[in-house]
């Protein structure tokens, strides 16, 4: 089972064992106290609520909170999120006690304590006569539309982060794994203090993950296209380890897609569904199969090169209509060979794509290598730029068994003829 395919939603009322000794208190008291003390506070808080764990923008309780009681009681009730008949049952305690899967011992102190504010406050306020008379003008809650707070949510934020990004964290494990960089310590002067600042994967976290580079700088809020995170791995900026993929390249365009996204979400740039990018139409991911292509024309040297591959479908007699793997890299000038990982490909809702998840090899089979070269280095002036048909140079057939690991690589050579 995928833990990290994404933090699925799950809806739980949080059973209340024993009363509080602020719950206790209240037993006697008025609504008015109970708002003051325990309902006023979480509105004046510049802390986070428990619905930032499951939200990363859009939500947060003291929205649905006003400085008046009465207006808030009112607003609150007019909306439906107050059940004046059975109080235990109101939609405001249900969207508090809304938790992810995989949930923090913190947060869930929180969640208990906002939970216990509001349901004591709500079980005094609806035997009040003022309160239920009381009317407000006033909307409580997120002014943002369902598909805004849906694009905003943790789950489908890291789902995303999962696809995009995480996929292809095997590129970055033996540097920024402390179960993988612990031998760095004590090479080239490095302490470990320096190794663990360099430790930002949490391993078999992608949530602890992204956490982890957003606290320690990684990731530009402002500027995401100048995020370390991106900028380092890509080599537009210095790193130690050398470029991990390059600008124009499909990883390059997946980790932009994700930091814009998710740049856009924190800073609140969504105020309608027409605002929200479109969906992804291809799921790509990295596999375990490389491929090297030899036998390379020397005007190729240090230019981009693309290969798309397309299986032949014995039934229908025909390549596929869609690639089903890509490798994008550089053409080594010295030794005029190019070799990539590649990435799997399919569409992004379809049966495939989950299979591709479990499973991410190219069976034997027969495939269609299409070569495109960025004669132009237009990948190079723009790193979103996509290479096509229009870069095409060449195909080649490929047959047989294709074997994991680096080495040894699958090997195709060049078409001579071109």
């Amino acid at each position: 089972m995928r833990f990290f395919r994404c933090c699925v939603i799950a809806v739980c009322l949080l059973t209340v064992e024993s009363v509080s000794a602020a719950g206790a208190e209240d037993v006697a008291a008025n609504a008015s106290s109970i708002f003051d003390r325990r309902i006023r506070p979480i509105l004046q808080s510049k802390d986070p609520s428990s619905c930032t764990q499951c939200h990363f923008a859009a939500v947060e309780l003291r929205d649905y909170i006003l400085d008046n009681e009465a207006q808030t009681f009112a607003s609150l009730k007019a909306n439906g999120m107050i059940d004046v008949e059975h109080p235990d049952e109101s939609k405001i305690l249900r969207f508090i006690g809304r938790k992810p899967e995989k949930s923090d011992a913190l947060i869930d102190r929180v969640r208990h304590q906002e939970y216990a504010a509001f349901r004591d406050w709500i079980r005094v306020a609806v035997r009040e006569p003022k309160l239920l008379k009381a009317s407000s003008s006033v909307d409580v809650g997120t002014k943002l539309p369902p598909e805004v707070i849906r694009h905003a949510r943790r789950d489908r934020v890291l789902s995303s982060f999962v696809d995009n990004v995480w996929s292809e964290i095997g590129r970055c494990l033996n540097c920024h794994s402390p179960e993988r960089n612990r031998d760095k310590i004590g090479r080239n002067g490095l302490t470990k203090e320096d190794v663990d600042g360099i430790s930002w994967i949490v391993p078999r976290d992608p949530a602890g993950t992204l956490q982890k580079l957003l606290d320690g700088g990684n990731i530009d809020l402002e500027d995401p296209a100048g995020s370390p995170f991106l900028t380092k791995p890509a080599g537009l900026s210095e790193h130690k380890g050398g470029p991990k993929f390059f600008p124009g390249s499909p990883t390059y365009r997946n980790w932009l897609t994700f930091l814009t996204d998710f740049a856009a979400i924190k800073n609140g740039k969504y105020a309608s569904a027409n605002d929200l990018p479109q969906p992804q139409r291809e799921l790509l991911l990295l596999s375990e199969q490389q491929l090297r292509i030899t036998n390379l024309p020397d005007r190729f040297s240090g230019l981009a090169l693309q290969v798309d591959l397309y299986v032949w479908d014995a039934t229908s007699k025909q390549w596929s209509a869609d690639r089903v793997a890509t490798g994008f890299s550089r053409v080594n000038g010295k030794q005029q060979v190019w070799q990539n990982p590649i990435l799997l490909t399919a569409q992004a809702d379809s049966k495939q794509a989950e299979k591709l998840r479990e499973h991410r090899l190219l069976p034997a089979g027969t495939y269609l290598a299409k070569f495109l070269v960025d004669y132009d280095r237009r990948t190079e002036k723009d790193p979103t730029y996509a290479l096509s048909e229009k870069e095409f140079v060449a195909q080649v057939e490929i047959r047989g068994e294709w074997k994991p690991g680096y080495q040894p690589p699958r090997i195709v050579a060049f078409p001579v003829s071109r």
